[in-house]
């Protein structure tokens, strides 16, 4: 899930409702643009899965280059 300034409530609810069921937290990552990172309850998502499907979420107005164009 991505979770960027000005995400409504109900954008966050929507996201989780496509998590797959018995996803559990991971992590999260990011201070801006934050990906909350969820995976196999069983574990079996490795540092590189997880590590994987952070960098795929993020855009690049997510990186220090972009936040500042975002925000000047």
């Amino acid at each position: 899930m991505k979770v960027s300034p000005g995400t409504t409530a109900a954008n966050l609810v929507a996201q989780a409702a496509h998590l797959p069921d018995g996803a559990m937290f991971l992590g999260a990552f990011g201070d801006l643009g934050v990906v909350l990172a969820f995976g196999p309850a069983d574990g079996s998502a490795s540092d590189r899965d997880v590590l994987t499907a952070v960098v795929a979420a993020l855009a690049p107005q997510d990186f220090a280059g972009g936040r500042e164009r975002q925000l000047g």
